[in-house]
C-alpha cells in the first residue's frame, strides 16, 4: 500500500508537471501568437498611416489645382469684365461727342432763328465763338 501511495503520488507529481509545463507551452504559444499579430497590427496601421499620408497630400494637390482652375476663371471673368466697361465707355463718349457735335450743327443752322431768344450777352458770345470756330476752320 505504501508503495501504491508512493507511485500514485510519484504519478501525481508527474501528472503536475506535466501540466504545468503544457500549460507553460500554451502560454507562451498564446504569448507568440499575441505578439506576432500586434506587430501584424502596428504594421497595418503604419501602412494605414502611410496611406492616409499619401491620401492627404493627393486631396491637397488635388485642392490646389482646383484652386488655381478657380483662380484663372476669376482673373479672366474679370479682364472681361474690365474691356467689357471700357467698351461701354468708350461708346458713351463717342454717343456724347456725336450729340454735342449734332447740337453745335443745329445750333449753328438754326442760329438765325434762335437769336432773337437768346439775351444780348450770349448772342455775343455766339459771335465770339462763331468767330473763333470760324477762324479755326
Amino acid at each position: 500500500m505504501k508503495v501504491d501511495l508512493a507511485s500514485a503520488f510519484e504519478e501525481q507529481r508527474k501528472l503536475k508537471e506535466e501540466m504545468k509545463k503544457e500549460e507553460e507551452r500554451m502560454e507562451q504559444e498564446f504569448k507568440k501568437r499575441m505578439m506576432d499579430k500586434f506587430q501584424e497590427d502596428e504594421r497595418l496601421e503604419q501602412m494605414n498611416a502611410q496611406k492616409r499620408r499619401m491620401k492627404e497630400l493627393e486631396y491637397k494637390r488635388e485642392i490646389e489645382r482646383l484652386w488655381q482652375e478657380k483662380l484663372v476663371i476669376y482673373r479672366v471673368q474679370r479682364e472681361e469684365e474690365i474691356q467689357e466697361k471700357a467698351r461701354v465707355e468708350e461708346e458713351l463718349r463717342t454717343k456724347a461727342e456725336i450729340v454735342k457735335m449734332e447740337k453745335e450743327r443745329l445750333l449753328r443752322e438754326h442760329s438765325d432763328l434762335l437769336e432773337k431768344y437768346f439775351p444780348k450777352a450770349a448772342a455775343i458770345e455766339k459771335t465770339k465763338t462763331a468767330t473763333q470756330s470760324h477762324f479755326a476752320a
